[in-house]
């Protein structure tokens, strides 16, 4: 296949379609989960929307430092595999390994423009950051592990040592010392399940498109990978605005009503005392007007 026919394939309708709406009804079940988590573990208004804005973030990182990485790997594998002869391939085979740094480098800066420019992480602090990074690593090497493994190809073997490398150097660091390395286990250890929902999304989007031959198998696993990614991003952009307009706006209701609830419980509380006032008022001036009848009384007898 050319060039030209792939990117027909890709956007031949409506099969493109299909397969981002499903991204995005991916995306929103993803949120959901986060919101329903958001909202049993925080009981306040402005809690549980920060907490929503941090959950999702996070798993904004880690698509983005999967999807840079893998689609500098899906750029490395198609030069491979595409670029057969004249002097670029003479080029490539002399440098191959230092351009491969260059597009790490280059995937970092994409990544940085992702989450600063794209879909500003704004909630995540840098030791988060730094933390879920890692755990994106965590998540290439499961990718990897499945290809080599259970797709039983070998074409990636260089990227697993690779990458096995860089997160080992990512734990220990030359000055690091035992409670930093915990420390690091633990954050990335927390991100973990979000790990495991970005697979499973992953998983989901993939073997919907190989089963309709939407992702092409002869176009190499990596690349469908970071293709699949794509889709992803686009529908973390589109469903970013809206639901986080939902959640603000859910959270202004959550909290008017019990801002609404408070005032009537105090308003209820304030005329149950005035009552109980106005009462105990008329018990004593009854008393008096008693006292007062038994004087007269008393009075006239004299």
């Amino acid at each position: 296949m050319t060039y030209m026919d792939y990117v027909r394939h890709y956007f031949q309708m409506p099969q493109f379609l299909i397969f981002l709406l499903l991204a995005i009804v991916l995306m929103l079940v993803v949120f959901l989960v986060f919101y329903v988590y958001a909202k049993k573990t925080n009981k306040t208004g402005s809690k549980l929307e920060h907490e929503f804005y941090y959950l999702s973030e996070r798993f904004y990182e880690l698509i983005f430092s999967g999807g840079t990485i893998i689609g500098f790997m899906a750029a490395y594998y198609l030069i491979n595999r595409f670029v057969t002869g004249g002097s670029f391939k003479v080029f490539w085979d002399s440098y191959k390994d230092y351009i491969l740094l260059v597009f790490m480098i280059i995937s970092i800066l994409i990544n940085s423009f992702l989450d600063h420019v794209v879909l500003r992480t704004e909630h995540l602090d840098d030791e988060a950051m730094a933390s879920i990074r890692l755990t994106g690593m965590l998540y290439m090497i499961i990718i990897f592990a499945y290809i080599k493994f259970i797709y039983d190809d070998n074409n990636y073997d260089m990227f697993i040592a690779y990458f096995l490398t860089l997160m080992i150097g990512r734990f220990v660091y030359f000055d690091a010392s035992f409670t930093d390395f915990l420390n690091c286990i633990k954050r990335a250890a927390a991100n973990i399940p979000m790990m495991l929902m970005a697979l499973a999304y992953l998983g989901i989007m993939c073997l919907y498109g190989y089963s309709n031959d939407y992702l092409l198998k002869h176009n190499g696993v990596i690349t469908n990978i970071f293709f699949t990614h794509l889709f992803i991003i686009v529908a973390m952009f589109v469903t970013h605005f809206v639901v986080y307009a939902v959640v603000k706006s859910a959270v202004g209701r959550e909290c008017g009503r019990r801002h609404e609830s408070r005032r009537d419980s105090r308003g209820e509380y304030g005329r149950d005392a005035g009552r109980k006032s106005s009462r105990d008022a008329n018990r004593k001036s009854h008393q008096s007007r008693e006292r007062d009848e038994v004087l007269v009384e008393d009075f006239s007898d004299i």
